[in-house]
């Protein structure tokens, strides 16, 4: 007998990389009260990133796609996929709505674009906006966990770069290597010094050109840009409703937990399961691979 969860949850994946769940295969609107959307500057240079692509000619086989919208006088990191896929989900919504006026419920939501769809993954439910030398990340947390989003302030950048004179070439700009070591990992960046931003994507920064690409050495995971577009659009800041303020270290060893035992951190927190024979338990799962982006 299949075993009944009591959070309409989906086993995790044994892939270490993938381990991260997403949303259950259903776009959330609000995104867990996010509030209303206020324009706070209009970006001069919207950079999109591939987050771990199998080929950065499909997206469909990318974790996310970031975009990285730098204005005169803050910067945003959000997920363009969720951005896009809010947005389809909305028209989807309104044209049944006018075709069942009288209907009780509403359809199932399209999944967003990328690999995993079912899959949380907090690096894509994260969104950073930076300002002056201060970066604040609102954590969008997965079913179960909602009571704990929040945000957490941070000095940017942090990262203490060393250049190299190694060169190479992305969406054609000369990019130059550089090298950190930043929250437990090695990581290296290729910059464009002909693009005079001190920007990257997530909260890598600090260089002397807008970074283009970003891996830590052991390859867990790369952001590489794959569009630049030069254009004045607004940037929007959410009000975030009900976000708590916390530190990192909360939110690294909360992400470590649902990633590697999600089932089991839902079991600590009260969630309940059907076992075979009918009895409701304490939820329990496997000891997932899980390799976090910033490891202290």
């Amino acid at each position: 007998m299949k075993q009944i969860i009591l959070f309409l949850v989906l086993l995790l994946s044994l892939q270490p990389m993938y381990s991260q769940r997403k949303e259950a295969g259903i776009i959330i609107l609000d995104r867990y009260h996010l509030g209303k959307a206020t324009v706070v500057d209009s970006s001069d240079v919207r950079v999109y990133y591939a987050l771990n692509a199998d080929s950065l000619d499909n997206k469909d086989t990318y974790v996310d796609m970031r975009v990285l919208e730098v204005g005169q006088r803050i910067t945003k990191c959000s997920s363009e996929f969720i951005r896009e896929g809010e947005a389809h989900q909305k028209e989807v919504l309104k044209t049944w709505k006018n075709l069942h006026p009288n209907a009780d419920g509403l359809p199932r939501a399209h999944p967003i674009h990328g690999i995993r769809q079912d899959y949380w993954n907090e690096i894509q439910y994260t969104d950073i906006y930076i300002e002056g030398q201060t970066a604040t990340e609102y954590h969008v947390m997965p079913h179960g966990f909602q009571g704990e989003c929040g945000y957490v302030v941070s000095q940017y950048p942090s990262q203490k770069w060393e250049l190299s004179t190694e060169t190479t070439t992305i969406l054609g700009h000369k990019c130059q290597r550089a090298t950190c070591h930043w929250h437990g990992r090695d990581f290296i960046a290729w910059f464009a010094p002909d693009i005079p931003i001190r920007r990257g994507p997530w909260l890598f920064g600090g260089l002397p050109g807008l970074i283009l690409k970003v891996y830590d050495k052991d390859r867990f995971y790369t952001f590489e840009a794959v569009g630049i577009e030069r254009s004045k659009q607004p940037i929007v800041r959410y009000a975030y409703d009900g976000y708590r303020k916390a530190n990192r270290e909360r939110y690294l060893r909360l992400n470590r937990e649902l990633n590697a035992e999600y089932m089991n951190t839902m079991g600590r927190m009260g969630g309940k399961m059907q076992n075979a024979a009918g009895e409701w338990v304490s939820a329990t799962g496997p000891v997932i691979p899980y390799e976090p982006l910033e490891k202290e």
